[in-house]
């Protein structure tokens, strides 16, 4: 048996789908031969002497990349061979005859105007498993009603690595330190964690924090601006993009991870891989409402749960997060 691994979000491209891809090739090659199709050029370094993985790079125009992924599937793919592909469109380039087939659902792409769904549909309905990342992501496929077709909740929690039990951060530091690691992007809602942050400041509700913003997006020149319009340019700082060796570093040095994220037209969080590589940390996280991340961050245990657009209860959860230590722990 062999997995064959059809995707369109691979590295080196970035993302939370492209790192669920990868890890799940990496570790299904350990175990048996591993064969990526993916919809961009992957350096055949990538499959280096540890990994069992063949890659079939497409070098087509976009509109025939299933096409030609489905004449390669055919000379390659056996009949006890395990297909995984990334989302429903991937779907597209399985040929007819194959039916061993799990597909991955995240959550966003079910928000689509309703003439898609029926081109959903159809696609999910010849998966023999639809893994899901989390239960909003089931209910959103609930509604689909498809039939004879197995569905599943696993968090891509995929990439993590198991850690120490004990936080290796033991600093004895007056100054709270707030982490975000995202997209910068308006619903990750770190607009409204800036309006409550200024306000609790300006009425001296807190106790002495720095809040680390790491990643880039559209957002940055608006999310910078309101830094400097809310007086927090001494206690806010944007980072920018970090690599691995960084995140680590900031997680293990941080005490609040801070991203609570809503629902922005078709765009939500389907589950936050974020705030489990965290809570990995030992680290609670302020989390929103909307999509799957209530599966992520249990409320009152691994973190809050919080409407960010209710500025009375953002402010609460912030003021319990920095100025009560034992809560934290």
């Amino acid at each position: 048996m062999k997995y064959m691994i059809v995707t369109q979000t691979f590295p080196p491209r970035t993302g939370g789908m492209q790192n669920v891809m990868d890890s799940i090739s990496k570790r299904l090659s350990i175990h048996n031969e591993t064969h990526i199709f993916p919809d961009h050029y992957l350096s055949k370094d990538y499959s280096n002497s540890n990994l069992n993985i063949n890659i079939h790079n497409n070098f087509s125009m976009k509109i025939l990349r299933p096409f030609i992924k489905r004449i390669l599937l055919k000379l390659f793919c056996k009949s006890d061979d395990v297909i995984i592909c990334d989302s429903w469109k991937s779907l597209n380039a399985i040929p007819k005859n194959i039916n061993k087939i799990n597909v991955f659902a995240h959550g966003q792409e079910f928000l689509s105007k309703e003439r898609k769904f029926e081109k959903i549909k159809k696609s999910l309905s010849r998966a023999s498993c639809i893994i899901c990342s989390s239960h909003y992501t089931a209910n959103l496929i609930d509604k689909l009603k498809i039939t004879d077709t197995k569905r599943i909740v696993i968090p891509p929690t995929y990439s993590l690595e198991k850690l120490s039990k004990e936080k290796k951060n033991s600093k004895k530091n007056s100054i709270v330190s707030l982490l975000t690691i995202c997209r910068l992007e308006k619903r990750k809602g770190i607009l409204p964690v800036l309006r409550c942050l200024s306000n609790l400041n300006r009425n001296k509700l807190l106790k002495p924090f720095r809040w680390n913003i790491c990643g880039e997006g559209l957002d940055h020149k608006e999310i910078k601006e309101n830094i400097r319009k809310l007086n927090l340019s001494d206690q806010v700082f944007l980072i920018g993009k970090i690599n691995n060796n960084s995140k680590q570093k900031f997680l293990e040095r941080s005490d609040v991870f801070v991203m609570p994220s809503y629902k922005v037209n078709d765009s939500v969080e389907g589950f936050g891989i974020s705030y489990v590589e965290a809570a990995a940390h030992r680290i609670p996280s302020i989390a929103g409402l909307d999509g799957g991340v209530t599966d992520a961050v249990i409320d009152s245990k691994t973190g809050w749960c919080v409407d960010p657009l209710n500025q009375e209860q953002l402010e609460n959860v912030l003021k319990e997060a920095i100025n009560n230590k034992d809560q934290r722990q």
